[in-house]
């Protein structure tokens, strides 16, 4: 029998600038750091509580509390893991996403194998990721093209409404591909497709969440005349019908912090796979702890948009790389690969 004791502690992260989305603002953000300890063993995770979702990072800290310690003579069947924390409460999924994190970080460090190997990825580098930018004046875009000059993909947060003159106004500075996430802030059918003509022009290659989750006939009517590949982000947290979802999006952006776990994401992948949806994986505004999590996860994706530890003025750990192409590539160490800095 492993008795595995929870440790669990407030992280806040400080932005390097103010981040807005259709639905607010914040210049910190606050999540939980995870730790398990079993056999002289630390594995480590992060919790990431998102108020769309009704998560705080006081709840996320009270689940965890509530669980108080892991113990099972079948520490390596991550499977048990999921169904104890699904018995614990409903809901808290990224409380659980980061102690599933945690425990598989230890279960790598106790097998001494890294975890992409472990799961059997295609490699350890995954795609290109994105670089997002918040919602911001048009006259302010200067300043975040220039830092992010690194990269080569950008994400940008529209549903405002200037959201043409935002894009105007970063295509006069970089013909770089660019990911658009309305984030729910299209309103209308009529809103949607005249945003979508206009960026049809403009080198956009995917549109996430262009109208709000409830807004299903209209998305079944979006997806028919879309002329850009649309993926579904709010309107999935992996509980949804793949099927009905693929009669709305082209694909789906899967987060660990609303899928709850690790494993929970790749059957998802493998599940709308065969459906034909396009795969991507996001993140919510983590540290590397986190985004080294979905970059894992990413392995297996179309797109990953794994750049939230890039948003913080500084990270606990060395986690996930970004090589100078901008592909996402995890660490050839045990477990998740996360160093001490």
């Amino acid at each position: 029998m492993k008795k595995f004791e929870i440790e669990f502690l407030p992280l806040n992260l400080p932005l390097k600038r103010k981040f807005t989305i259709s639905r607010g603002s914040r210049v910190e953000v606050n999540n939980v750091l995870v730790k398990v300890h079993c056999d002289g063993l630390t594995g480590i995770g992060e919790a990431a509580p998102n108020h769309r979702y009704r998560e705080t990072q006081e709840s996320a800290i009270s689940f965890l509390d509530a669980m108080g310690y892991y113990e099972t003579e079948h520490p390596f069947d991550i499977s048990r893991l999921v169904d104890k924390m699904e018995e614990q409460a409903p809901g808290e999924y990224s409380a659980k996403a980061g102690l599933e994190m945690a425990i598989y970080d230890w279960i790598g460090k106790k097998l001494k194998i890294p975890l992409y190997k472990l799961l059997q990825a295609p490699g350890r580098t995954g795609p290109r990721t994105t670089y997002t930018f918040g919602i911001d004046k048009p006259e302010l875009m200067k300043e975040k093209v220039e830092e992010a000059h690194p990269y080569p993909l950008l994400k940008i947060k529209l549903g405002t409404d200037y959201d043409k003159d935002i894009i105007d106004s970063i295509r006069e500075l970089t013909d770089k591909p660019i990911l658009v996430d309305a984030n729910e802030g299209w309103k209308t059918t009529d809103r949607a497709l005249e945003m979508i003509q206009f960026l049809d022009r403009r080198n956009v290659f995917v549109i996430e969440q262009p109208m709000p989750s409830e807004c299903v006939e209209e998305m079944r009517e979006l997806r028919l005349k879309s002329t850009i590949p649309l993926m579904a982000d709010e309107s999935i947290t992996g509980k949804e019908s793949l099927k009905d979802l693929s009669t709305q999006f082209h694909g789906i952006n899967i987060k660990l912090m609303k899928t709850g776990a690790i494993s929970t994401s790749l059957r998802i992948i493998h599940e709308a796979r065969k459906l034909g949806l396009q795969i991507m994986v996001g993140c919510m505004i983590e540290s590397v702890i986190a985004d080294t999590a979905s970059a894992l996860v990413a392995l297996w994706a179309d797109y990953a948009d794994v750049d939230g530890h890039l948003l913080l003025t500084e990270n606990p750990m060395k986690g996930v790389e970004i090589l100078p192409q901008g592909h996402i590539q995890v660490r050839d160490l045990p477990g998740l690969g996360l160093e001490n800095i």
